[in-house]
């Protein structure tokens, strides 16, 4: 994000010691407790070249990211567990699927599936967050205009910086009209946080934005489109997880 993630592709190793919030702002963001359910995923393809992104846990084997961060890659290294970057705990996978109908060039369905070659241990530092309910399978109706959602990750605290933050970090945006970003894509949607200006940057693609669905936080975003450079305050667009509900289950049976 413009104020926090997005991470470098140094590997981290094991730990889950969340450190405590702090009211230090950094360009609208702050300093997030841990939140168990994020992944920071580094993406390499075969010439061992790749970048990062973020990514959410909605099982116990399944990873919830971008598909740009899946197309023309073959191995992916997720890093959960902790707020401190330095502790996260590193699982490497080399299955992941992409929607079938991704279109890089206006990312519609831009949506992906990383599948972990075991299963997570869930703690209190590592958990799923909830998926938009399956009785509402398709529709374009979560997350709900003019709701706030948070989004949280490691990363760059300007498109100035050249390391990753120490810390997670956590910023809240505004679901605003797709109109006030120029998309036509009812499976995607646009916020902003008006008042603080936090922004995602690049290296967030992937992360999820959350919001609270029958008093439950829930995935109902993908990081999906910078809309311009990282400390501007135009919207970010999401992929809308609601819009895809069907797919996930058909691949994670969650």
């Amino acid at each position: 994000m413009k104020c926090f993630l997005l991470a470098t592709a140094i590997l981290c190793v094991l730990g889950a010691q969340a450190a405590p919030d702090r009211t230090a702002r950094i360009f609208g963001g702050e300093i997030a407790h841990h939140q168990p359910y994020n992944a920071y995923i580094l993406y390499v393809n075969a010439a061992n070249a790749g970048f990062f992104g973020g990514g959410t846990i909605i099982s116990d084997r399944h990873i919830i990211t971008s598909a740009r961060n899946i197309e023309g890659f073959s191995r992916w290294d997720i890093g959960v567990g902790s707020n401190v970057f330095a502790h996260l705990s590193i699982i490497s996978s080399t299955r992941a699927i992409q929607h079938p109908s991704f279109n890089a060039a206006n990312r519609v369905n831009d949506i992906g599936i990383i599948e972990l070659p075991s299963s997570l241990v869930f703690t209190t530092s590592v958990a799923p967050v909830a998926l938009p309910p399956l009785s509402a399978v398709d529709t374009n109706n979560l997350p709900y205009e003019n709701e706030q959602g948070s989004i949280v990750g490691f990363g760059f605290t300007t498109e100035l910086s050249t390391g990753q933050a120490s810390f997670l970090k956590r910023a809240f945006q505004r679901v605003v009209a797709n109109t006030r970003c120029s998309i036509t894509n009812p499976q995607a949607f646009c916020a902003e946080d008006a008042d603080r200006a936090t922004n995602i940057c690049v290296g967030d693609i992937g992360a999820g934005f959350i919001t609270e669905v029958r008093g439950q936080p829930t995935l109902t975003g993908i990081a999906s489109n910078i809309v311009a450079m990282c400390s501007n305050t135009n919207p970010t667009e999401y992929t809308r997880v609601e819009s895809h509900r069907s797919w996930i289950n058909n691949h994670t049976q969650v």
